[in-house]
């Protein structure tokens, strides 16, 4: 009996532990799983405008979660506050955007190639971001009535420029939804001499109202080059002409009474029929209700 009350408290204390230290247990397993993910991105627009693009967040079980207001601190080559870019938090989509200050220019302008050190705290959680400097040109030329978007790639070494083969890039027409591609590629690489030669075949395109269409050659998340974009305007598009007469067209983006007439047509045949019918089933209810009133007819 005794050995039996001994085992049973045994077993109690033994149950108070578990539930005591499971909870713990399992919040260290789950973030045991949870990864950590920095990313950083190195921007340069028009051979001129230069940002970087820092993103946090976490992954656990295949769900990423952006980790906001998280304070980092970014370098250029050393740690030290000569070379600091930037002191940013993270906004609600675990984003950072930060500029160059000019006081790192003469900094930028000695080296070709620079890394990027990424603190949070005292720790350097990001340290292996390399951007060799490059610079990306455009141009058009006409050969037999051929219209052709000309892109040349470069990359920076002791002050002079030289050519960079094999860099995927995209060729085109900036539109509000992206790059439209000025060829029948979706994206080009450049030769041995860094050159790509894009032949227009996007025809009549609507331009602005002198024709201008924006020809965009674009580098996206290369490996040792970062995203580069560059702009250039040519007039091969259709001048976009605005009539004074558009909205006083019977269309369906007119207003309420210059609306196409087979639509009204729809719109008040649907509405006739609608009130038609409830206006039968009243008539027909009223005639019910009369007939109840006046009771069973008499029996013969």
């Amino acid at each position: 009996m005794k050995k039996a009350k001994k085992t049973l408290r045994y077993n109690l204390l033994l149950v108070l532990v578990i539930s005591i230290f499971l909870p713990t247990l399992v919040n260290a397993q789950a973030a045991s799983n949870e990864t950590a993910i920095l990313k950083l991105h190195y921007f340069n627009i028009n051979n001129n405008v230069q940002y970087l693009l820092l993103e946090s967040s976490t992954k656990k079980n295949k769900v990423f979660t952006p980790q906001k207001n998280i304070l980092y601190k970014v370098y250029l080559d050393t740690v030290s506050n000569s070379n600091l870019i930037s002191s940013i938090k993270t906004n609600d989509a675990g984003k950072a955007k930060m500029f160059f200050p000019p006081y790192l220019k003469s900094h930028w302008d000695k080296s070709s190639t620079h890394m990027f050190i990424v603190m949070k705290g005292d720790e350097e959680v990001l340290t292996d971001y390399y951007i060799t400097k490059a610079r990306l040109e455009i141009d058009t030329t006409t050969i037999d009535e051929i219209k052709n978007i000309t892109v040349k790639v470069s990359k920076e070494d002791n002050g002079k420029l030289f050519p960079v083969p094999d860099v995927e890039m995209k060729v085109g027409i900036q539109r509000l939804v992206g790059v439209l591609s000025g060829g029948d590629e979706e994206t080009y690489t450049s030769d041995s001499s860094g050159v790509v030669t894009v032949p227009f075949t996007k025809i009549n395109m609507p331009g602005d109202s002198l024709g201008n269409l924006i020809l965009v050659a674009k580098i996206e998340d290369n490996e040792t080059l970062g995203n580069i974009t560059v702009e250039k305007k040519a007039k091969w598009g259709v001048p976009m002409v605005l009539s004074e007469d558009f909205f006083s067209k019977r269309e369906l983006w007119s207003t309420r009474f210059r609306s196409p007439y087979w639509l009204l047509f729809m719109a008040y045949a649907i509405i006739i029929g609608v009130y038609s019918t409830l206006i039968y089933l009243i008539v027909q209810l009223v005639k019910t209700i009369k007939i109840g009133k006046q009771g069973p007819p008499p029996l013969v």
